[in-house]
């Protein structure tokens, strides 16, 4: 099966609209957003294309701000989403099992006061450490984050180095584990055009494309 997963909309309606229509091209089999979504606008797309979506820090700060109907949807977020293969969060995957939604998160002020939810894991050695060491023991072979604003990719060798990866396209091998930033459709801070990411579960590919 061939992802579609993009992150990082931040209000740029068209941006996203973008996006959609690129990965439609593309004959995807599904899509998946990791977050920071924005505005009505840029939720009501994600809502018309069915695209299950994790939540992201503006989540967090602003659902407020959205309309009745789309507050319960944001409410009804996971911190993370789980397809057959590989994981999807907006940031790091450190969520305790009680954490299921936001409104879980929203109604728990034990786990929000203890801050770095959402770390830069490319700015963050530990985090990015503790992430791979929990996909491994895990069995996971593959994360996709966003929050970076950034294409950038991390593989834990079978030689146990850790090599960084900038694409265009990275090849998942055995016995190995990558951790992929899949940048940012409204505001990429690693160059021009909207940015997102294919993976091709058959070919075992991740495309980090820039449309």
């Amino acid at each position: 099966m061939k992802y579609a997963i993009f992150s990082d909309i931040h209000n740029h309606t068209r941006a996203l609209q973008t996006v959609l229509a690129d990965a439609r091209s593309r004959s995807v089999d599904a899509m998946f957003c990791l977050g920071d979504v924005g505005i009505d606008s840029c939720v009501d797309l994600l809502r018309q294309a069915d695209v299950p979506t994790v939540f992201g820090n503006w989540e967090v700060s602003n659902w407020r701000h959205l309309s009745a109907d789309n507050r319960k949807w944001a409410m009804r977020l996971p911190p993370m989403r789980k397809p057959d293969g590989f994981w999807l969060t907006h940031a790091g995957p450190f969520w305790p099992p009680k954490i299921k939604t936001l409104a879980d998160l929203e109604s728990d002020r034990t786990v929000r006061m203890r801050g770095n939810l959402f770390p830069y894991l490319h700015f963050d050695e530990q985090s990015l450490w503790k992430t791979i060491a929990l996909l491994t023991d895990m069995g996971v072979p593959l994360l996709f984050h966003g929050h970076t604003h950034r294409q950038l990719g991390w593989q834990f060798t079978r030689y146990n180095t850790l090599q960084r990866l900038y694409g265009p396209n990275i090849e998942l091998l055995p016995g190995e584990t990558c951790v992929v930033g899949v940048g940012s459709v409204g505001r990429p801070q690693d160059g021009p055009g909207v940015c997102y990411a294919v993976f091709d579960s058959e070919t075992r590919v991740v495309s980090l494309l820039r449309v």
